[in-house]
């Protein structure tokens, strides 16, 4: 994901940054806008300190406002390997748990993802291994 380390593709980085603005523009005519991306921007909380599971400040705090400012509703991510999340405003952030080795005690399993006229909600289910 460029939003973490974009050291060596700069011109990409950029042309993702430009679609993503594109595609965001879009949003006003769908019922639904969700973000699906690797890694989080936060695991708990927005403010909370930068590690190797979320990315940093200020890029944080400006990604979560173009998105809520785009009426994105949910983002999923993953790349913890433990289930996690919290809210940004009105925005739920949610990471996902690894169908392979997980790294703390959610086990192994994915997120089932709904969405209805009015609604999206979601459930981890655990894989019996």
């Amino acid at each position: 994901q460029y939003y973490e380390d974009d050291t060596h593709v700069r011109e990409m980085s950029r042309d993702q940054d430009s679609w993503l603005t594109a595609q965001l523009s879009l949003t006003p005519s769908y019922k639904h806008t969700v973000v699906f991306q690797h890694i989080p921007w936060f695991l708990r909380s927005p403010d909370e300190e930068k590690e190797y599971f979320n990315i940093c400040q200020p890029l944080r705090e400006n990604m979560l406002n173009k998105l809520h400012s785009a009426g994105v509703s949910k983002i999923f991510t993953g790349h913890y390997h433990r289930n996690a999340g919290g809210w940004y405003k009105d925005m739920e952030l949610v990471v996902t748990s690894a169908v392979g080795p997980p790294l703390g005690d959610d086990g192994n399993g994915y997120r089932v993802v709904k969405v209805t006229e009015c609604d999206i909600s979601h459930k981890y289910v655990n894989i019996e291994l």
